[in-house]
């Protein structure tokens, strides 16, 4: 039994998708968390269900601390280590994580700073379907607790240049208050449109430039959207999970796009 709210796709936002050239993501996260885990032999089996999108897989262990007290009376500890799951991975930044309590799809672009080619949500979307399809006779019935989808953009921002003037999303302080030197700001929604099971995370940060050639010259900023259910009761069941993230992206492009100016937009559209 699940509470998920049911939207009619004439709900959908109509949020015009502009493509950059060289647009600022990083990285892409689609997470889904449940309420219980799958038991370890079920989760062992995984192991060869996906090998063939994604070749390279590694187990991954939990190490638990266990404190016990030795028949002197002093205190120790023992590692132990758990099977927690695999890791499959291949070339372009893919990842793909099955633990007991959750799914990971994951794609970084490659190298320290957004550069070369990005793949972009027609192609992370249909990604993420075939993950889904290829798990749903073993996580379907578990009932999700959360659903997330993440961007991470790395932006450069004109060294010297007052950040304000590059981004809608303001970083305000007292009169009193000069030459911002850095700055970390969050903000949580409980509603994202006209949507009662998607909230977001706002967050936005001055960082370092990870490319030697480009930090010379600018100052770094993250965009850090996450998109996801706040209430674990208004989580979508799995099958419904697809069409949760296809919204969850259209409220992410819009919140991105509210977040930032035409200068920014037109630096992105630059080779």
């Amino acid at each position: 039994m699940t509470n998920a709210i049911r939207v009619a796709p004439a709900q959908r936002l109509a949020v015009p998708r502009r493509e950059y050239r060289n647009p600022p993501v990083h990285e892409v996260i689609l997470d889904v968390q449940f309420q219980r885990g799958l038991d370890e032999p079920v989760l062992r089996e995984l192991r060869g269900r996906l090998a063939e999108s994604f070749p390279h897989v590694e187990q991954q262990n939990l190490m638990q601390v266990q404190m016990a007290v030795g028949p002197s009376g002093a205190g120790y500890q023992n590692m132990l280590s758990q099977f927690g799951g695999w890791v499959f991975k291949r070339d372009g930044g893919w990842l793909v994580q099955t633990a007991p309590m959750s799914i990971t799809l994951h794609l970084v672009r490659p190298g320290a700073w957004p550069a070369g080619p990005y793949p972009g949500w027609p192609v992370i979307y249909p990604e993420y379907l075939r993950v889904h399809a290829a798990l749903q006779d073993v996580y379907g019935a578990l009932e999700p607790k959360r659903a997330g989808l993440r961007y991470l953009n790395r932006i450069a921002i004109p060294q010297g240049e007052n950040v304000n003037d590059w981004l809608e999303f303001k970083v305000t302080a007292p009169q009193v208050l000069h030459d911002l030197y850095s700055f970390n700001l969050r903000q949580i929604w409980a509603r994202a449109g006209n949507y009662e099971d998607i909230s977001a995370t706002v967050g936005l940060a001055k960082i370092e430039v990870g490319d030697a050639a480009l930090a010379a010259a600018n100052q770094g900023v993250l965009i850090d959207i996450d998109v996801f259910n706040l209430w674990p009761e208004r989580a979508p069941p799995y099958q419904r999970l697809p069409d949760w993230f296809a919204r969850a992206h259209d409220v992410e492009n819009e919140i991105f796009e509210g977040c930032i100016t035409e200068q920014l937009r037109q630096r992105f559209d630059n080779p």
